[in-house]
């Protein structure tokens, strides 16, 4: 495999380096006194504590928090990306229509970036690696998985609001206890309804036309987030998954594509 690191920052100096290396520092950097930002401990995962958070909540009025920030969800979609698109492009040679190249992507995913944990890869109870230097590694965990779905189907030519990111609560699936976990939804063109891309605990390999509906599906129970590449969505007693949102249930070119959130939000919350 080319490597990405090089090919993506080549006559860009160190800068790029300077600055993963101060979101994520390497474990011999890691100390007591000081840990980074997205450090949790060893007694929660941060999936552990959303899903606290989100325990607590369940008393409070159900809402939904968008927030409009592309520059920071860009860290983990890495979009565009010159490396990612070279990949994309290779991926879904010969493939037209973004349900076909859908499938293409979650396919080779799935044959080329096998499941690790994070204490596996880089001595870490749970970190957040962009899609690039996931690659690098080799293998990665669920959401590593995620990021890097998502990631290579926009470089696809797919829309964005085709395309979410979920953090939420999974049943146990084959080899893999109930829990937090991450997972990419993809809303086909065949029929405009959601299928889970699933990177990790629930494969398949089957084309996203015959895959079945999110909204259906009753092993991806609670989500607690979902971004796009524009939008973060915390969530707080409404289900997206088994009912993902009006904004996209008509006729998609009769709306006003979803950007600044508050008519999409708006409709979300009263649907």
């Amino acid at each position: 495999m080319l490597d990405p690191i090089n090919s993506v920052f080549q006559n860009q100096g160190t800068n790029a380096f300077q600055l993963f290396n101060i979101i994520n520092p390497s474990p011999s950097q890691q100390t007591q006194d000081v840990r980074p930002w997205w450090a949790t401990g060893t007694e929660l995962t941060l999936f552990d504590q959303i899903f606290s958070i989100a325990l607590n909540q369940k008393q409070q009025q159900e809402g939904e928090d968008e927030i409009f920030d592309p520059g920071y969800i860009q860290i983990y979609l890495q979009h565009p990306n010159r490396y990612l698109e070279a990949l994309a492009e290779k991926i879904t040679k010969g493939s037209y229509s973004n349900d076909d190249k859908a499938t293409d992507i979650i396919q080779w995913v799935l044959n080329n970036f096998p499941y690790a944990t994070d204490e596996d890869n880089y001595g870490y109870d749970e970190l957040w690696i962009p899609p690039i230097f996931a690659l690098k590694q080799g293998s990665g965990d669920c959401e590593d998985g995620a990021f890097l779905v998502h990631s290579l189907l926009l470089h696809a030519g797919i829309p964005y609001d085709r395309i979410r990111t979920y953090g939420g609560f999974v049943d146990a699936g084959e080899g893999a206890a109930s829990g937090g976990h991450a997972w990419t939804a993809y809303r086909r063109e065949s029929d405009d309804e959601w299928v889970v891309l699933d990177s990790s605990y629930y494969p398949n390999f089957k084309h996203v036309e015959d895959r079945p509906l999110m909204r259906k599906t009753a092993m991806y129970r609670e989500n607690y987030f979902f971004f796009n590449k524009l939008t973060w969505t915390n969530l707080t007693n409404i289900d997206r998954i088994h009912n993902p949102g009006a904004w996209y249930s008509y006729n998609a070119n009769a709306i006003l594509e979803h950007k600044l959130n508050f008519a999409g939000s708006f409709i979300n919350r009263y649907s």
